[in-house]
Order: C-alpha cells, then structure tokens, then sequence
C-alpha cells in the first residue's frame, strides 16, 4: 500500500523508547538545537516588519521575491561571498533546498555521496526524493579529512553529486583546503555537482574561513538559512546560490524555476522583511558565540585530567564530541544510562552511524548553568562506570 521512500519499520529504537518512558521530571536537555528555547535575547520589536502591509499583496515569485534574494545577496556579501541575486533561490528550509536539488540532478536510482559520520536528515531526504545515498566516510583522525580512495571507489555511472557539510555536523570540523581543491577537482572530473550545506559557517571559532573559489568549472550549490543564521527557524526562510559553467547556468535556473513553481513555499512576508532581520545577525550571532566557546570551555576544564574520555576538537558549529575509547558499553547504552540514572539527555554516537568507537554529542546551545551541570552529571556518571 505505501511507498518504500518511508521506513517499514517505524517503531521506536532503543533510545528514543527510554525518552519516552522517562517520565515527567524535569531532565537537563543536552540535546537541545533549537535556539529559540536556549534563553538567547530577541529584541520585542524583530518581528515587526512582517507585519508590513506590502505583504498583503500576493505576487508569487517562483525563485524568491527579487527584494528577498536581493537581501540575502547584501547579507552574504558582508561575509565575503559574491553572489548575483539572479543565481539564489529562496526556500522554505535547507532541507526543501535539498529536495529541490535532488530533484534538479536526480532521476530515480541516481545517487548522492554523502558525508559519514554525518546528520541523519539527509537519510531521509535522499529516500524520499527516489534516489540513493552513498555515504563516503571522513577519516578518525584531526580535522576529519574526506577519505579520498573511498571516495573514488564509491562514484558510479549513476553519480549525480557530492555532498559537503561545511563545518560538518557534528563534528565541527571544516573542510580543509586541499581537501576542497581536491573535491573540486574529482566533481570536474566526474562531471559531478558540487552541494555544499554551510548552514553552520557563521560559527568558526577563530573568526570567517576564507570562500571557496570553484570557478565556473563545476555546477556548485551553497546553502544557508535564518534558522542557523539568526536563530530563526520559525521563519521558515533557507536560500540556495548557484554557480557553474555559463552554458548551465541559464538551463539550471529554468529548471530551479520550474520546481519552485510548483510549490511556491516561501512566504511574503518573511522575503519583504529581511534586511530589517539581517540586522539582527552580528548581535545573534555574537550571543550564540559566547554560549559555545563558554560550554566548550567548561567541558574541556571538567574533562581535562580524565583519561577515558575524549573531546574531540573542533573549528566551529554548536556540537561537541565526546569519546569514550576503549569502553565495553555501546554508545547508546551510555545514554540510555546517563537518561536513567543522571537525568541528562545526550545524543548516541549511533544516530550519527560513527563507523566505530563510542560517542556522545552534546549541543552546546543550553543556558550555562543547566549545561555545566549536565556536563558535571556526565562526569561524575563515566567516572563511576569506567
């Protein structure tokens, strides 16, 4: 009766059975990624230019309405990128950009190389567009580097694309240089498209990264969003930026248009107010910085003498990755257990598929307090297992 694009299996796992039978009292939220419930300070007044009356007049704009992508060109070339308004398309979300792209490259059975360890999302949004997920894996060791061999084994006649998390999730790790020149390199040859995700790229730790310069050799996406940009996913406003050869790049955007078109998601009145919203983003983006790096310190201090844990470095994003080396225990039994006995939620390394070992990732957006004392309980709960 249903399609194979959703699961057979929909129960629950393991872990999320132990969320659900954790009870009513209070828990320290460790998983915690949304940042409108993280205590961050939204001035009264930043929604008020939804409210203009030129929203009331609908005037669909399958690509964005040109205010809209005009804005979201001013905004990310205050952050270095070059970027003709022409050649961004506004969506609802970085995962209907996504679907978009699967859609655009992608006929059924195609595939995608994707990231792993990496977000599940994307799981999800390949099977349901019809086509197939490739995971080419990162290597366990500094900086996560992209395993090149893998990579070239895994790319078959029916390879569409390849897709880069920059800074990763969870990992926090950016792509390095050669690693990027590397990849661009393979999609030319491959004749592959180039999908980077840098929905997290305003949070390097040590200020901007520099842009990445593909030219105009390969077919290259970027995406972003208010979600992450300005702590807004309410707002449900992502974009995608194009770039590639001349000769695609007319063709790619009659065929964006037309995908667009049959749905027009985006709403007015979020794409008339948003360089009113931009504004806000040096002071959320400021406030979100300080939450992190005051966490991440935290963490690092508490497990500094600890032999048995791991934290793994990172160069941006809102995730910390702790491994534990050597434990007996899966990593979802340890979370399971730190839900049980400590009340604090972390999130299994399994729901990331980490090839081996075993991991928690821990969001680093929850309020000082309940995050130091959440970090504390872990502590104190490895201390006693290890």
């Amino acid at each position: 009766m249903f399609s194979s694009r959703t699961p057979n299996d929909l129960s629950l796992n393991a872990f999320a059975r132990a969320v659900e039978k954790a009870g009513s009292e209070p828990l320290l939220d460790l998983t915690l990624s949304n940042p409108t419930q993280c205590g961050f300070d939204y001035p009264a007044g930043l929604l008020q230019p939804l409210s203009r009356p030129e929203a009331l007049v609908y005037e669909p704009h399958s690509l964005g309405h040109p205010a809209g992508r005009e804005a979201v060109a001013r905004y990310l070339a205050s952050r270095g990128q070059t970027v003709d308004p022409q050649r961004i398309l506004l969506t609802a979300s970085t995962s209907e950009a996504y679907s978009y792209l699967f859609k655009l490259l992608g006929d059924p059975g195609d595939s995608f190389l994707v990231p792993t360890p990496g977000y599940p999302l994307l799981d999800h949004l390949v099977h349901l567009e019809g086509v197939e997920l490739v995971p080419y894996p990162l290597q366990m060791k500094a900086d996560w580097p992209v395993d090149r061999e893998k990579i070239r084994h895994s790319v078959g006649l029916k390879t569409k694309g390849i897709v880069v998390v920059d800074p990763h999730n969870p990992t926090g790790c950016f792509l390095s240089a050669e690693d990027r020149l590397w990849l661009f390199g393979f999609c030319k040859e491959r004749s592959l498209a180039y999908i980077s995700d840098e929905v997290f790229s305003e949070y390097a730790y040590e200020g901007p990264r520099s842009d990445f310069l593909p030219g105009r050799e390969i077919l290259s996406f970027r995406l972003g969003g208010l979600s992450k940009s300005l702590g807004l996913p309410q707002l449900k406003l992502s974009w995608m930026a194009w770039d590639g050869p001349r000769e695609l790049l007319e063709e790619c955007r009659e065929r964006l248009e037309l995908i667009a078109d049959t749905y027009l998601s985006v709403n007015t009145p979020v794409q008339l107010a948003l360089d009113e919203l931009f504004r806000f983003a040096p002071v959320f983006q400021r406030q979100l910085m300080d939450r992190v790096l005051t966490n991440r310190a935290f963490l690092a201090q508490s497990f500094q003498s600890d032999a048995g844990v791991k934290i793994w470095p990172a160069q941006g994003g809102w995730y910390a990755l702790l491994e534990l080396p050597g434990w007996g225990l899966g990593d979802t039994d340890v979370a399971v257990g730190l839900l049980e006995e400590k009340r604090v939620l972390v999130q299994p390394g399994a729901f990331f598929d980490f090839p081996s070992g075993c991991f928690l990732v821990l969001s680093l957006l929850p309020l000082a307090k309940v995050f130091q004392e959440g970090a504390l309980r872990i502590h104190d709960y490895l201390k006693k297992k290890n």
